[in-house]
């Protein structure tokens, strides 16, 4: 709707700001699970939170702080969601947020998507962070994330795909420039 507006598509624009209205109200409304305060995959055949069996899609991942950074969550959920995000024993851990909650019997810290912190999608939680007026949290997350990277860098030299969330480890391929957005922490905190 923003670039719209800039070319002078007013209507466009309109019709862009009334689809992402409608996104955000189905998002909260099949989404978020008010028992567990997150938001989950569902079905997108049934809308809900089964595929074979009752709520087996309730896994919690990183996906669900995804609605930080698009500005999805309302107030009530932000805080339950912020609560959940920095609980030490899921996913507040020494060096940032893991793509899967350390409670979940998948969880390996260094295991491919079942745990590892993947530095784009961490920048997204702390830019969310951010923009839901959470700094301190976002500040503490930004420094977890580049300590670790900042490790390897001095020892490694190079930017790694993954790192993980609980030691310094990082994994699977090296010199992966989606890492770069390291950069882009900084560039934020030096803004706040």
């Amino acid at each position: 709707s923003t670039m719209s507006e800039i070319l002078g598509n007013t209507e466009e624009a309109g019709k862009w700001r009334h689809e992402v209205s409608d996104r955000i109200k189905l998002i909260n409304s099949k989404m978020w699970d008010d028992t567990t305060g997150f938001y989950y995959n569902i079905n997108r055949n049934t809308g809900t939170f089964t595929f074979k069996k009752k709520d087996d899609l309730k896994i919690k991942e990183i996906i669900g702080f995804l609605t930080l950074w698009a500005g999805v969550a309302d107030s009530s959920h932000v805080r339950r969601l912020v609560k959940t995000l920095t609980d030490t024993a899921e996913f507040w851990r020494p060096y940032g947020i893991p793509s899967l909650s350390a409670k979940d019997d998948y969880f390996n810290p260094i295991g491919y998507w079942n745990g590892p912190v993947w530095v784009q999608w961490d920048y997204l939680v702390f830019r969310g962070l951010l923009d839901y007026g959470y700094k301190k949290e976002a500040m503490d997350l930004a420094v977890k994330v580049l300590d670790n990277m900042a490790w390897h860098l001095k020892n490694d030299h190079v930017f790694w795909e993954f790192y993980s969330p609980d030691d310094r480890q990082a994994g699977w391929n090296n010199t992966y420039i989606w890492a770069g957005i390291a950069a882009r922490f900084m560039i934020d905190l030096e803004g706040k």
